[in-house]
């Protein structure tokens, strides 16, 4: 088992913990993040200021908006990054869950929306850093088997291959809802995101009422 296996498999402990103790309702991303976080300084032996958190984004890994008079400074920034000791990593995290409704929907499009502009900004951010790059999400069964109107990507969750045409059938169902400034510094490749299913879980805890799954993907441009 190699170190990246072992902090997977003490996060999956650490959430399992949490929702033995709390519903999936009752917290929201950041907790998700906090237990990855936890897993990772434990296992690798890291200390708390060796893991960046909301860190600015290689600045050659997207394309400014076309306002050119903004006086703000566009800083796009990844969930967390570590860059210590032969450890060069970044991460986007996702919770995908039900409302409080629990005979109600979720705007799927939306998560998947999501989904697709984390996976675009974490290929280009480890084509440009040469950081590995993951993509992990929590799931419940009103996102799991959820596949686009247009089958631009296969059902949720799976190996997904993204590249310009997957970008243009998106923009077309969704009105254009991609990040333009991710999108259009991809396409700039003419290549592909590649982001393959490396774990995928189901979560045990006492306070899960739907099938929940710890999912993870591993994200590069190809």
């Amino acid at each position: 088992m190699n170190m990246t296996e072992k902090v997977i498999s003490r996060f999956k402990e650490l959430f399992d913990n949490r929702c033995h103790l709390y519903p999936l309702l009752n917290f929201g991303e950041d907790s998700v993040r906090y237990d990855f976080f936890y897993a990772l300084t434990e296992i690798l032996k890291l200390k708390p200021w060796q893991v960046q958190l909301e860190y600015a984004m290689n600045k050659d890994a997207y394309h400014l908006r076309g306002n050119s008079k903004s006086k703000r400074k566009e800083k796009p920034m990844l969930d967390l990054i570590v860059h210590e000791g032969g450890i060069n990593i970044c991460v986007e995290f996702a919770l995908f869950r039900q409302n409080s409704n629990d005979e109600g929907s979720i705007n799927v499009t939306a998560r998947t929306i999501k989904m697709t502009n984390d996976m675009l900004r974490l290929a280009l951010e480890s084509h440009y850093s040469k950081r590995q790059a993951y993509f992990i999400c929590v799931a419940d069964a009103k996102m799991l088997g959820h596949q686009l109107q247009s089958k631009a990507l296969g059902c949720f969750p799976s190996n997904y291959s993204i590249d310009e045409a997957t970008i243009e059938k998106i923009n077309k169902l969704t009105c254009g809802e991609l990040d333009s400034r991710f999108a259009s510094k991809f396409n700039t490749h003419k290549s592909k995101v590649v982001a393959d299913l490396i774990y995928n879980e189901k979560v045990n805890g006492k306070k899960i009422k739907l099938e929940t799954r710890l999912l993870i993907w591993k994200v590069r441009m190809q």
